[in-house]
């Protein structure tokens, strides 16, 4: 791994071309599953990184939600074990958290105590080549009812099985507290559900093992959520979303919903992970969090260590075909990997990433993790965010170039609005991909880029917002994936909402506009926001009214 340290300013004389690529390529409708405003040239510029002021306070998510009746019960499927599952029972102390210090910077190393009843996930899998690509595991997790009910009973999400995934996932055996368990299908098989003999009471702990198989797809479908975002596909096994996840209990009870086809589909709490990863050993591993150790194996394959939390999920890329750079920005080590002939295209990647990265840093609160990844996946979408990890086109890697200057820095955003302020991505897709589009307009202006900042706002909120409106098809920001269709979700999620974000904005002023934005990153930060948190936040910091604003522009009224 090389390290390249090269920063430089805005190159001038490159500028119109890379604008005028940016202000026509941002017009076009991109379907798929997260950014799809970035705009492919072979002109990017370097960017001036502005040095920022960590901040190492860290304020927990204080808001749960009123429970209410969970989901009726589905059909049991019992579950007869002949066999002896494929792996045994894993034996590690899920109270132990010791292990994060090692992938959260120095500053923020006791977070991990301030969080013990996360969800803890101790993952052991195997991937397994072949015609059809499978992972085969075992997972234990230690689940505290955070509730103020008992619960009955625990839902699983098995993303692979949604539509857009075009996989598929099982889980084979359960034990609750070592106890054998009864497995229940629903939702075509998109969650399973496990009953807790006695219930859980609220504050009460229980250890669930979960035996696992997901298969992997192996093509790429434009316009679904899965786009390419999970699969084997040109070398890279994209693992994302491949374990049983536990589902979020709030306000609503068990949000379990399978989803739209198209848009996101991941609603989890932060977690820990521990995740022993067994691939060939030709192949190598870039995940979310902090690889801790390899171990060669007799047969041929490697088992990579690694530790992740607290995170919204873990995500996992495979591939032999790879080389990184890195740069380090404010304490943290930021690895841009690439295929063979892209080293200019990670260059470019890098330079935004810590651009953005540190700017981020100044606005939202410091990023707490050791390690920022950026990697090139084969999907049509235009980049796709997970913990800790930014995932950018493959297309953008190539002769022909990509939209760098729009992607990366809606990718890094992300790492504070899905990851450390998490959101109901499926009901509510507005609070963080707006937020995250928006926030590549605040980076071109904090680095002092006018051009960039009018082509973000004139061409790409403002000409797709009207485009919607003399279409016929604009609608209210707000809403769930599934009552969007593809003619209008880009335009009223990627650019009418940061639209309305831009006009609280220029009512309340900066200084009260940017204070709401830290104080409900940090009031949030390893929590769940829904739509009203933010918008109480913003009314909280502005002294004029804005109720008005969000009637117009969130709710249609």
């Amino acid at each position: 791994m090389r390290a390249i340290r090269k920063r430089g300013g805005v190159s001038w004389p490159r500028l119109r071309g890379a604008l005028l690529f940016a202000v026509a390529l941002t017009l076009s409708a991109v379907p798929a599953a997260c950014d799809r405003e970035a705009n492919p040239t072979t002109e990017e510029p370097d960017v001036t990184v502005l040095a920022p002021s960590p901040s190492a306070t860290v304020a927990r998510a204080t808001r749960t939600p009123e429970p209410t009746t969970p989901s009726p019960t589905p059909t049991l499927v019992p579950e007869v074990v002949e066999e002896p599952p494929p792996f045994p029972t894993p034996e590690v102390d899920l109270t132990d958290y010791s292990i994060y210090g090692e992938t959260l910077l120095e500053a923020f190393d006791e977070d991990a105590a301030r969080l013990p009843d996360a969800p803890h996930y101790f993952i052991q899998v195997r991937l397994l080549p072949g015609e059809v690509p499978s992972l085969e595991g075992v997972q234990r997790v230690r689940i505290t009812n955070q509730e103020e009910t008992s619960l009955t009973e625990l839902y699983f999400r098995l993303y692979p099985n949604l539509p857009a995934y075009e996989g598929a996932a099982e889980v084979s055996r359960a034990l609750v507290d070592g106890k054998v368990a009864t497995v229940g299908y629903l939702f075509d098989s998109t969650a399973v559900f496990i009953p807790l003999e006695g219930g859980l009471a609220p504050g009460a702990t229980t250890d669930v093992t979960l035996w696992f198989r997901a298969t992997l797809p192996t093509q790429v479908n434009a316009g679904t959520a899965g786009a390419g975002l999970y699969g084997f596909v040109e070398g890279v096994y994209d693992l994302a979303g491949f374990y049983p996840t536990l589902a979020v209990y709030d306000h609503r009870g068990w949000d379990v919903d399978a989803g739209a086809s198209f848009g996101d589909s991941l609603f989890a709490d932060s977690s820990f992970y521990q995740v022993e990863l067994t691939v060939p050993e030709a192949l190598s591993v870039v995940a979310s969090g902090s690889t801790l150790a390899r171990e060669s194996n007799d047969d041929g394959t490697t088992l990579w260590r690694i530790a992740a939390g607290p995170v919204r999920s873990f995500y996992a890329a495979v591939t032999d075909r790879w080389e990184a750079i890195s740069e380090e920005v404010d304490g943290v080590t930021v690895n841009s990997y690439y295929p063979v002939a892209g080293l200019a295209s990670a260059q470019t990647a890098l330079s935004y990433t810590t651009g953005s990265l540190g700017v981020f840093n100044r606005m939202f609160g410091h990023y707490p993790y050791r390690e920022l990844d950026v990697v090139p996946l084969p999907t049509t979408a235009f980049g796709m965010e997970h913990a800790g990890l930014l995932a950018l086109a493959a297309s953008f890697y190539t002769e022909a170039g990509g939209g760098f200057g729009i992607a990366t820095p809606h990718e890094v955003a992300h790492q504070w609005f899905f990851n450390l302020i998490g959101n109901d991505q499926p009901d509510e897709p507005w609070l963080d991909e707006s937020l995250a589009n928006y926030a590549v307009y605040l980076y071109y202006e904090a680095v002092d880029w006018p051009q960039m900042q009018t082509a973000m706002l004139e061409n790409v909120f403002r000409y797709r917002y009207d485009a919607a409106r003399n279409l016929g098809i604009d609608r209210p920001v707000s809403g769930a994936v599934v009552g969007f269709d593809q003619s209008n979700y880009i335009n009223i999620i990627y650019s009418k909402g940061p639209l309305f974000l831009h006009a609280v904005r220029e009512r309340i002023g900066d200084e009260a506009f940017f204070a709401a934005l830290l104080d409900y990153a940090q009031s949030y930060r390893y929590g769940i926001a829904y739509a009203d948190d933010l918008l109480d936040v913003l009314r909280r910091h502005g002294s004029t009214p804005i109720d008005d604003l969000i009637a117009f522009w969130i709710y249609g009224e």
